[in-house]
């Protein structure tokens, strides 16, 4: 009798654990609110390509948008930029390249720049003629976390087959961004039930529309950003925030970074040899963070690392030939917290004077 009820015990929790997980892979795949699963920018890649302005949607995924972008091009860009969300403003208009595509996406490391480049490889079988790297410190960081190129698989493979390519190994992929299952992820069925509580049914189907509305946050056609009206225009709220951070700057644990990693930095310099190789100029753009920042990250010295990576560079650009825009500290360029979005964003006209600054 025990032998019975044990077995019908076991049974009942197998047939709750079944529907439990099937419910989750069901919501996950349906919901899919951050476009891990099924990429549904394809529609606002094309919108943008055909010299729309297009408005950021609620589940919008920047890694795979970039990959539509990449797949619904018909030519390759003669100059496209890389990196991070620090480099989201240099477009045509800052830099006068009249054939440029911006695919940086936010918090973007190493593998990013391997992922976004291989997006161009595998659609054409070449990489473009200038590529523009904007380089922020946590780039040569060990213990960067950033795992994001790991959430979607075309994207994680590409940049492990670009990898492979240029260093004729595989990347080496740490513990802590070991990427998790999308389709059977707690968290992700959390966020996807709290999504779909907010936005309804519309979180069913792609939100690809243009934008008419410049208080809203967008993509220009160039692959520009637009930041919603409070951030992209100056105001006394703006600078307020700038001004109110105190401490170092712990994006991607960067705080922690005491020097350049030496294999970060052997895979920096392995692409940029691939790139000057096959014909292409690189040129590098460094960020500069805010007045108010620079104070505890240079002068206290809370960022150690920050230093050490703008001298490498800059070392390291004049060895190879390589034009180099910008750099980490405001106060190079007499910048004030005024140009700033946030304590490592400048806003679009502050880029722009960085990008032209001649010592």
């Amino acid at each position: 009798m025990k032998n019975k009820d044990f077995l019908k015990l076991v049974l009942t929790t197998a047939i709750y654990g079944i529907i439990t997980v099937g419910a989750i892979v069901a919501v996950n795949v349906s919901v899919d609110a951050s476009s891990v699963i099924r990429p549904q920018h394809t529609e606002l890649a094309k919108l943008a390509l055909a010299g729309n302005t297009v408005a950021a949607p609620e589940n919008y995924n920047e890694r795979v948008f970039q990959e539509c972008i990449v797949d619904n091009m018909q030519v390759i860009p003669e100059t496209v930029v890389i990196g991070s969300s620090r480099g989201m403003f240099i477009g045509e208009e800052i830099t006068g390249y009249t054939d440029i595509y911006n695919n940086c996406v936010s918090g973007a490391c190493i593998e990013d720049y391997y992922a976004l480049l291989g997006l161009y490889y595998d659609k054409f079988g070449d990489v473009p003629k200038r590529v523009i790297m904007e380089t922020s410190p946590w780039v040569f960081y060990k213990n960067n976390p950033e795992s994001r190129w790991r959430e979607d698989r075309k994207y994680n493979q590409t940049a492990c087959n670009f990898y492979n390519m240029v260093n004729k190994k595989d990347i080496l992929i740490s513990e802590d961004s070991k990427r998790e299952n999308p389709y059977i992820s707690f968290s992700y069925f959390r966020y996807n039930m709290t999504m779909w509580f907010k936005e309804g049914n519309e979180v069913f189907s792609e939100d690809a529309r243009v934008s008419y509305d410049i208080n809203e946050a967008a993509d220009y056609s160039d692959g520009t950003i637009r930041y919603e009206a409070s951030l992209e225009n100056e105001s006394e709220e703006r600078l307020a925030g700038v001004k109110a951070i105190k401490g170092a700057c712990a994006y991607e644990d960067s705080e922690n970074m005491v020097e350049i990693d030496p294999d970060k930095k052997r895979d920096y310099e392995n692409l940029i040899d691939y790139l000057q190789d096959s014909g292409t100029e690189v040129l590098i753009y460094m960020q500069p963070f805010s007045v108010t920042q620079c104070y505890y990250s240079f002068d206290e010295n809370l960022n150690p690392g920050y230093p050490l990576a703008y001298e490498y560079i800059i070392d390291f650009a004049k060895e190879k030939g390589i034009e180099v825009h910008g750099g980490y500290d405001a106060r190079m360029f007499d910048l004030e917290d005024e140009r700033f979005i946030d304590y490592m964003h400048l806003d679009r006209a502050g880029t722009a004077f960085v990008w032209r600054y001649k010592k």
